[in-house]
């Protein structure tokens, strides 16, 4: 076995770029034929170039691409360039054609260079262009081979989750107290009334606290396919610490973040089992994990249905719902993300059309962070929320009520209410307060005037 020198480089990390730049080496003598095509999202604005929306793009592509023996690379500034050989242009013309209507909302997909390029993609017909192709290729991989020495020296004590530091994690995850890394956040229904009442009640783990706490030293989010196994364990450890929390009301519905596998679990079970009669549960399942797994969505669904319990899909936005009916996945809600973009006629108008299938009561407008989405929510019929600004309505309305207010500020009291047991919770002076679930008057928003 040989070991390297002292001072010696460390093994070369393969990217992208450069299993990019090798198939286009590769391909150099038998060209003829082939096509390749630069996607260019890393001009793409940032709100546009989430990591959602580039997995979508790739499921997209990736049929396409297979059906004409081709490859496909996803580069680390989210740029996806790919080959494929002797295709239909059509086909290829139609999949770019989806590709922009996937991020229609930036200026990237219909912007006017002036000059007659696409800033959207180049196509390269390697029979004629190849050195142009290769040259970006080279490019690539010398700019991903400089992104990666910076970050070695910027991140040299941070490594990515991998099979033996999940381990590590797991060991650490079984000795730690998980209830106090357990946050809460309601959500609230208004009534035709003009009440605002409290829903239920959101039970997750903070992942930035999980971080901190378990591994300084691990990305946990490096790699998805290691963090969603931890993400069960993680499940499991939430369902048993809840049920020993010392509560002073139980909330009426607990939401709950789980893989869709846990419903099955004993540990689900045994949850189920602790709770007060009149309780009922409601699981929020990733809409990107019910596309993967539609099977067993649907099983989880009518398993926790029989029991009297709810099913609620999270993460959907303009993006997603474009690309999705939502009538088919039968869910009893629905949580779309808000973003200050639907305030704009084009974005906010899409998103209401796609939400006219679905009844009102089965929709909950998520990330409320101000006024406004409020506003927009309830002009579109939506009457349930949940964010920040919920949050602070709920602070505001206990300190009105609450006879220790005095020696609490607003942000105090919206962090008490965040969570379950610790430091925070012991500083406040009336726990009855933080676990209730009250009912508050609210004023209702102007309606957006119609144009007649």
């Amino acid at each position: 076995m040989n070991f390297p020198m002292a001072g010696a480089p460390g093994p070369e990390i393969v990217t992208q770029e450069k299993l990019l730049l090798d198939a286009a080496e590769r391909i150099a003598r038998i060209r003829d034929g082939r096509l390749a095509v630069h996607v260019h999202l890393s001009a793409l604005r940032p709100t546009n170039r989430q990591e959602g929306h580039i997995r979508i793009a790739l499921r997209m592509l990736e049929p396409m691409v297979n059906a004409y023996r081709g490859q496909m690379f996803l580069l680390g500034n989210s740029d996806i360039v790919f080959m494929v050989k002797d295709p239909n242009p059509t086909d290829v013309e139609n999949m770019i054609f989806k590709l922009r209507a996937l991020f229609s909302k930036d200026p990237l997909t219909y912007a006017d260079s002036g000059d007659g390029r696409d800033n959207f993609c180049t196509w390269y017909d390697l029979g004629l262009e190849y050195e142009a192709f290769l040259a970006v290729s080279q490019k690539a991989a010398s700019e991903a081979q400089r992104r990666q020495k910076a970050k070695a020296i910027v991140t040299k004590e941070i490594n990515n989750l991998d099979a033996k530091s999940l381990g590590t994690v797991l060991e650490r995850i079984a000795t730690i107290d998980i209830a106090k890394l357990i946050r809460r956040q309601a959500a609230i229904a208004i009534t035709h009334q003009g009440n605002a009442e409290v829903l239920f009640q959101e039970f997750f783990i903070a992942m930035s606290e999980l971080q901190k706490a378990l591994a300084p030293d691990i990305n946990l989010l490096g790699n998805r396919w290691l963090f969603q196994h931890l993400s069960q364990t993680l499940d499991f450890r939430m369902l048993g610490a809840l049920q020993s929390l010392k509560l002073t009301q139980r909330p009426p519905t607990y939401s709950l973040n789980l893989n869709i596998s846990a419903v099955a679990t004993k540990s689900f079970t045994d949850f189920e089992k602790s709770l007060p009669p009149d309780s009922r549960v409601s699981v929020e399942l990733q809409v990107l994990d019910v596309l993967a797994d539609s099977r067993g969505y649907y099983a989880a669904r009518e398993s926790l249905r029989e029991k009297g319990h709810l099913v609620a899909i999270d993460g959907l936005n303009e993006l997603t719902l474009r690309l999705m009916d939502l009538r088919q996945f039968d869910a009893d809600l629905h949580k779309i993300s808000w973003s200050p973009e639907m305030r704009e006629a084009e974005h906010g108008d899409a998103v209401a059309a796609a939400l006219m299938p679905v009844a009102p009561e089965r929709l909950l407008l998520a990330r409320c962070d101000s006024e406004a989405a409020i506003t927009w929510g309830m002009n579109q019929g939506i009457s349930r929320f949940q964010g920040r600004h919920v949050d602070a309505m709920l602070a505001a309305y206990t300190m009105h009520g609450c006879d220790k207010a005095a020696a609490c500020t607003l942000a105090q009291c919206i962090s008490r209410h965040g969570v379950v047991t610790g430091p925070l919770r012991n500083d406040c002076g009336n726990n009855q307060m933080l676990d209730s679930s009250p009912v508050m008057r609210v004023a209702r928003p102007k309606q957006r005037q119609e144009t007649l």
